[in-house]
C-alpha cells in the first residue's frame, strides 16, 4: 500500500475539529469524545461508496457501544476483563469474515479502556456513548464528502481495471507462457471485481442503467477471457492483429466512460475459430453505445449475504473460526495476565497482544511483535522529551491530531514507522483525557508493551503452530467436492436451475475457496510447516479458482449445453477421486475425460489437477 496523504490529512482534520471547540468551549471532555469517534473514519478503505457506508455507519455504532460499557463495568474488573475480550473479538471476527482490511478491533479497545481515564460516572455512559456516536457521524459525513468529489466511482474503477487486464492477456497470448502468468493474475483480479460490483450501492442504484451497463461490461471482459482460455487449449495462435486493433479500440471507448461514441466501421475478415472471441469484443462496443432503454436489465443481481458468509464460517473446518479461536485464547490469556497482576494501565498490554496477533501469518505476526516494540520505545521516549516541557492543552491537541494524521498516512505502507505515532496518539487520548499531561503516563508504556509483546509471542509459540498446514489438504477436498456438486448443478441434463440456487452454490463455493486461500497463505507464513509441501499444493489451488472461474461463466450462459448421466459420472468421478486424495493421500490414476461443450478448459483444468497429484510425492 502506498502513503495515503489525503486520508490521514482527514484524520487530522476530524480529531482536530472537535477538540478545538470543546477547548474553546469548556467543553473539553465532549470534544475529547466526540474526537475519539471520529476514529470509525480509520475503518473506511478502497471499495464502492456504499460499502465505505456501511462499515464507518457499524464502527461508528461499534464504538459508542464500546464507550458506554467500559464506562458501566470500568470499576468491576472480572466483567470489565470479560467485555473487554468480547469487544476485542467480535469486531476481529466480523472484519476477518467479510476481508475487510484494517486495524481490526485496535481501537474498539481503546474505546472500550478510554473510561479507566475519566472520572467513574456509570450514569454519564449514554451521554458518552452519544458524544462518540456523534464523532462517528462526523467522520461519516467526511466519507460523504469525499464520495460525492471522487472523480470516478470504485465500480468505474473495476471495469477500468478489467480491461487493462484485457489488454495484457491479448498481447501476451502468443507466448504462452506470458499468458499462463497473465490469465493466472486475471482470475483472482475479476474475482475482486466481482466483489467490488456485487457489493457497491444500493438496490435501487443496482436496477439504474449506469451500474447495468458497468456490469454488462464486466461480464464480457470475463467472457473474452473465457474464449481465450478456450483457444489456449486448443493451441490456436497467433492472434490476428485485426483482434488486437479491436480490443485497443474498445478499451479506449471503457475509458473514455461513454464519450467516446463512435463504433468500429472496419470490415474483420478471420478464421471462424475466432468468432465467439470477435464477438465478445463487438459486444463491448455494442453496450458502451446502446442507448440506456436498450441496455439488458438485469434484475437477478447477486446480493452479497453478510449473514450467511459470516454463519458459514462458524464451523472447526473454518480456518477464520480456528484463527478466532486461537486468537480469543491468547487474548484472554493477555487481559487475565494484566487484570491479576494489577498493572497501572492494565488495557496497554491487551492493545498490544492484539496487535501483534493481526499479523497475517505466524511469521507476519513477529514481525509486527519486533516492531511494534522498537516502535513504541520511540515513541515514548520522543513523547517524553515532549511532556518534559510540560506543553499546553492546545499544543497537546495539535500533537495529537497531528499523530493521528501520520499513522494513517503510513500504517498502510509502513507500520515500524506508524507505531510510533500510534503509541504517541494513544497515550495522548488518554493523558487528555485523564488531564494528567506529564512523563508518568508515558515511560510506564514501555513495560506494559514488552509484557503484552512476550505474551503474543509465546503463545504462538505453542498454539495452532501447525494449524494452517494440517487444514490445508482437507480445504481442497472441500472445494473439489464443493465444485463436483456446482458441476452436476450447472451442466446435468436434469436441469432445476432457479435464482435463489445459483445465489447459494455460488456463496457457498465462493466461502469454501476464501477459506482454502486463506489457509495457504497462513500455512506458507507458518514457523514449522515444511514450505516444499506446501508450495506443491499451488498449481491445484490454482486449477481449482480456474474452474470457479469457469463455472461462474456458466452460471451466465443460459444457452449452455449438458451432458447425459454416463459423461456426468465421468466427471464427478474425478472430482471425487481428487478430493480423496487431498482428504487421504490416496494414488490416483489419470482418467480421460469426454469434450465437454463450449468450456474445454474444465475438462483441461481437472486433468492438470490429477498431473499434479500423480507427481505429487
Amino acid at each position: 500500500m502506498k502513503i495515503d496523504v489525503a486520508k490521514g490529512f482527514r484524520q487530522g482534520i476530524l480529531m482536530l475539529i472537535p477538540l478545538i471547540i470543546g477547548y474553546l468551549t469548556n467543553h473539553f471532555s465532549t470534544g475529547l469524545l466526540i474526537a475519539t469517534g471520529t476514529l470509525a473514519h480509520i475503518y473506511v478503505f478502497g471499495g464502492p461508496a456504499q460499502s465505505k457506508l456501511r462499515v464507518v455507519f457499524f464502527s461508528t455504532v461499534g464504538l459508542s457501544i464500546a464507550m458506554m460499557l467500559g464506562s458501566l463495568t470500568v470499576n468491576q474488573p472480572i466483567l470489565f476483563g470479560i467485555l473487554l475480550l468480547v469487544i476485542t473479538i467480535i469486531p476481529h471476527y466480523i472484519f476477518s469474515s467479510l476481508n475487510i482490511v484494517g486495524p481490526s478491533s485496535i481501537f474498539f479497545i481503546v474505546a472500550f479502556s478510554l473510561p479507566t481515564n475519566l472520572p467513574f460516572a456509570p450514569e454519564d455512559a449514554l451521554y458518552r456513548g452519544m458524544a462518540m456516536f456523534a464523532g462517528g457521524l462526523l467522520a461519516t459525513l467526511m466519507v460523504i464528502i469525499v464520495i460525492l468529489f471522487s472523480k470516478e466511482s470504485a465500480e468505474m474503477k473495476a471495469v477500468k481495471s478489467d480491461y487493462n487486464i484485457i489488454k495484457q492477456l491479448i498481447y501476451n497470448f502468443d507466448d504462452p507462457k506470458a499468458f499462463a502468468k497473465a490469465s493466472q493474475f486475471a482470475v483472482s483480479a475479476f474475482r475482486n471485481s466481482d466483489n467490488q460490483l456485487i457489493t457497491s450501492s444500493t438496490f435501487k442504484s443496482k436496477a439504474s442503467p449506469e451500474f447495468q451497463r458497468l456490469l454488462l461490461l464486466h461480464n464480457t471482459a470475463q467472457g473474452i477471457h473465457s474464449e481465450l482460455l478456450e483457444l489456449n487449449e486448443k493451441q490456436i495462435r497467433p492472434l490476428p492483429k485485426e483482434i488486437k486493433q479491436m480490443a485497443d479500440f474498445v478499451i479506449k471507448m471503457v475509458f473514455s466512460e461513454g464519450n467516446i461514441k463512435t463504433q468500429w466501421t472496419q470490415k474483420v475478415e478471420i478464421d471462424s475459430q475466432y468468432q465467439n472471441l470477435v464477438d465478445n469484443i463487438f459486444k463491448v462496443d455494442a453496450i458502451i453505445n446502446a442507448d440506456n432503454e436498450r441496455v439488458e436489465h438485469e434484475v437477478n443481481v447477486r446480493m452479497p449475504v453478510y449473514g450467511h458468509r459470516m454463519l458459514s464460517n462458524l464451523t472447526l473446518d473454518s480456518f477464520v473460526f480456528r484463527n478466532i479461536l486461537k486468537y480469543a485464547i491468547i487474548m484472554g490469556i493477555s487481559i487475565f495476565i494484566a487484570l491479576m497482576f494489577d498493572f497501572d494501565k492494565a488495557y496497554w498490554i491487551p492493545l498490544s497482544t492484539h496487535t501483534v496477533l493481526v499479523g497475517a501469518t505466524t511469521l507476519h505476526s513477529f514481525e509486527r511483535a519486533g516492531a511494534r516494540c522498537i516502535g513504541t520505545i520511540i515513541g515514548v521516549l520522543v513523547l517524553s522529551l515532549i511532556l518534559l516541557t510540560t506543553p499546553p492543552i492546545l499544543v497537546a491537541i495539535i500533537l495529537l491530531a497531528a499523530s493521528a494524521a501520520i499513522t494513517e498516512m503510513f500504517v498502510g505502507a509502513n507500520y515500524s514507522f506508524a507505531v510510533i505515532f500510534i503509541t504517541i496518539q494513544v497515550i495522548l487520548l488518554n493523558g487528555l483525557a485523564s488531564n494528567h499531561l506529564s512523563i508518568v503516563i508515558a515511560l510506564p508504556r514501555i513495560t506494559d508493551v514488552i509484557v503484552g509483546i512476550v505474551i503474543a509471542v509465546v503463545c504462538l509459540l505453542f498454539i495452532g503452530r501447525k494449524t494452517a498446514s494440517s487444514m490445508l489438504p482437507g480445504s481442497l477436498a472441500d472445494v473439489a467436492r464443493n465444485e463436483a456438486v456446482l458441476f452436476h448443478y450447472l451442466f446435468s441434463s436434469n436441469k432445476y436451475s432457479s435464482i435463489k440456487q445459483d445465489k447459494r452454490e455460488l456463496l457457498n463455493l465462493s466461502v469454501k475457496l476464501n477459506n482454502m486461500i486463506q489457509i495457504y497463505n497462513n500455512a506458507n507464513g507458518e514457523l514449522f510447516s515444511n514450505k516444499s509441501e506446501i508450495q506443491y499444493y499451488y498449481p491445484s489451488i490454482y486449477a481449482l479458482e480456474e474452474l470457479s472461474f469457469m463455472f461462474n461463466r456458466a452460471l451466465n450462459n443460459e444457452q449452455r449445453y449438458h451432458i447425459n448421466d454416463e459423461k456426468m459420472g465421468q466427471y464427478l468421478l474425478v472430482f471425487e477421486n481428487i478430493a480423496k486424495h487431498f482428504e487421504r493421500g490416496t494414488n490416483i490414476q489419470i482418467q480421460n475425460l469426454p469434450e465437454l461443450p463450449q468450456y474445454i478448459n474444465i475438462r483441461t483444468s481437472l486433468t492438470n489437477i490429477q498431473s499434479n497429484c500423480m507427481n505429487a510425492r
